[in-house]
């Protein structure tokens, strides 16, 4: 066993177009730029398990989880294919953004074009209701947000 891990760094989605993920990350999201990288050479390739890498790299966070980082990369070369993963196929993942009303947020970017799985649910359980829905960025990937759970009374 490895002595433990202790933090959450980062997670990281490939696109295929930066600037309209970014638009789509940024300017829809609401999370920030934090850093810009451009990589290629030996190391990448080598990091990568692929020769000839070179790759784009912007790191973003969420204004009230800063230090946890989205990395979005985007492989110049070689270019990947698309992925067909979906909801519930081995290997597929997704992540979470904290929204304070979940039906607000599905109104609003629904009204600007962004798909949705379904409309949001709820789950009731032992100790808070939780509402939650399921959505693709521009390349399909999955995304969840969840509402701020609301604790029941005991």
């Amino acid at each position: 066993m490895i002595n433990s891990v202790n933090i959450l760094d980062h997670v990281a989605v490939t696109v295929s177009d930066m600037e309209r993920s970014l638009a789509f990350y940024c300017d829809l999201l609401g999370l920030k730029e934090v850093e810009r990288h451009h990589l290629e050479g030996e190391t990448i390739s080598k990091m990568a398990g692929k020769p000839d890498v070179i790759m784009e790299v912007v790191r973003l966070e969420a204004p009230e989880t800063p230090g946890v980082l989205l990395d979005l990369q985007q492989y110049v070369a070689p270019e990947g294919k698309v992925s067909d993963a979906q909801l519930g196929d081995v290997a597929h993942a997704h992540f979470c953004f904290g929204v304070p009303d979940v039906w607000t947020a599905y109104k609003e970017l629904t009204a600007k074009g962004v798909e949705f799985v379904s409309e949001p649910v709820s789950f009731d359980l032992e100790w808070g209701i939780v509402y939650v829905v399921f959505f693709k960025d521009p390349d399909g990937f999955i995304l969840e947000l969840m509402q701020v759970p609301i604790e029941k009374k005991k």
